[in-house]
C-alpha cells in the first residue's frame, strides 16, 4: 500500500465518512485522482461506498489505519 492511499484511509476515519470532494480537499488533489484511490480501496476491501457517495472504512481499513494520537504538553518542575 502506497503512501497516499494509508493518508486517504486516515482522512476517511477521522471523518467517519468523507465523499471524494473532501477527500480531495484534504489531500490537495483532484476530486477525480481522489475517486480513483477511493476506487482502488473500494477493490482491495479496505473502504465501502454507501449509496449517498461517501466512503466509509471496512473492518479491514480500521485494521490497517494508524492510531491517532495526540502529544501530551511535556512539563518540568
Amino acid at each position: 500500500m502506497e503512501g497516499i492511499e494509508r493518508q486517504v484511509l486516515n482522512i476517511i476515519k477521522k471523518l467517519e465518512e468523507a465523499d471524494k470532494e473532501s477527500v480531495s480537499f484534504k489531500l490537495g488533489v483532484s476530486a477525480e485522482y481522489a475517486a480513483q484511490i477511493c476506487s482502488i480501496l473500494v477493490k482491495d476491501g479496505y473502504v465501502e461506498e454507501n449509496p449517498n457517495g461517501k466512503f466509509k472504512l471496512t473492518s479491514k481499513g480500521k485494521k490497517i489505519t494508524s492510531p491517532v494520537r495526540t502529544k501530551k504538553p511535556f512539563i518540568r518542575w
